[in-house]
């Protein structure tokens, strides 16, 4: 009847999930029998190889694996001699930078020797010009103490007065007249300063410019050697995958070969264990390929007539509990 019906839908539903589940582990066990039998095969091929098989069958792949192996071999040789380069282009470097260091150290010490000569001729001027400064005032100050005496001379009503404060003047010009000589050496010591103190100048511009072009040379040898290294990195890269894919094509093409040996086989020793590894491995890629079929064939199977009501069942079984609940719900 349809409880029966619902019985059948459910555990078909149960068992199809189990055979689902049991089909996906055998294909997981196929892949890595599939993986282990490209190994033995691979292991075959290149037993083959150290057994110099030879034949009409075997030529074309013994041919384009010795092709593959020579031209792996020059990628080789090809990534060590970059190798080389980048060795060579380091060592190289290493002397450039050390030459460029030696000469920005040259041009920092003369930058800094130039900046210390000048300071100290800066000092010299600032000290003369103190000095001068000074001096004048000194001699500013006894002029107008002169004038001062003189106009006070020129008001005083009693003769000794006027004499003492003449006197007094003439002592005050005197006083700044004998400053003279001082004030001159001053200023004649600074325009001897002044060709040492604007050659300085010159001398630490161009220090600095030379400093510049130091950083500026240093800079750029840096930059020509990262350069230069990107480029055989870039190289060395490109090497490495050829090898790769040489190294690729070689792989499998030792399995094509192990294949063509396996089915044309030869009878030698060395070849018994790698014949009887792949025997297992395909007697259980079949088994387990036949299997899946079988699980497959059980999962299909089912009828449809007895699935169809059972499917009815539970869904009319499911909407008559849920229109009971929400009828509860209403009473209640």
């Amino acid at each position: 009847g349809l409880i029966s019906a619902a019985k059948y839908s459910v555990r078909f539903w149960q068992a199809k999930i189990q055979r689902r589940g049991a089909i996906k582990t055998l294909g997981g066990d196929i892949k890595q029998d599939t993986e282990a039998l490209d190994q033995v095969l691979g292991a075959l091929g290149r037993a083959a190889r150290g057994a110099k098989v030879d034949g009409r069958v075997f030529s074309a792949e013994n041919h384009a694996i010795s092709s593959a192996e020579e031209r792996a071999f020059m990628l080789g040789q090809e990534h060590g001699d970059v190798d080389g380069r980048k060795a060579e282009e380091n060592s190289k470097f290493l002397d450039v930078e050390k030459e460029r260091n030696q000469k920005l150290d040259e041009a920092q010490r003369a930058v800094d020797e130039t900046q210390k000569e000048l300071a100290q001729l800066e000092g010299q001027r600032r000290m003369l010009r103190d000095k001068r400064k000074e001096l004048e005032r000194r001699q500013k100050a006894y002029l107008k103490g002169a004038e001062d005496a003189e106009r006070q001379a020129g008001n005083a009503q009693m003769g000794d007065q006027r004499q003492d404060l003449r006197r007094s003047a003439e002592q005050f010009r005197k006083e700044a007249g004998l400053l003279d000589p001082e004030r001159q050496d001053s200023d004649r010591k600074l325009g001897a300063l002044e060709r040492p103190f604007n050659e300085a100048t010159a001398r630490l511009d161009a220090a600095k410019a030379e400093l510049d072009a130091a950083k500026r040379s240093l800079a750029d040898a840096r930059e020509g050697h990262n350069h230069r290294l990107a480029e055989l990195d870039a190289e060395q890269k490109r090497k490495s995958r050829e090898i790769g894919l040489a190294e690729g094509e070689i792989a499998r093409r030792l399995v094509t070969l192990g294949t063509l040996v396996n089915l044309n086989r030869i009878e030698d020793p060395q070849f018994h264990e790698l014949y009887h590894r792949i025997d297992r491995l395909r007697g259980a890629i079949t088994a387990r390929t036949t299997e899946i079929e079988k699980l497959t064939a059980e999962r299909e199977a089912y009828d449809r007539g007895t699935m169809v009501r059972g499917y009815a069942t539970i869904g009319g079984a499911f909407v008559a509990f849920i229109a009971l609940i929400v009828i509860l719900r209403a009473i209640l």
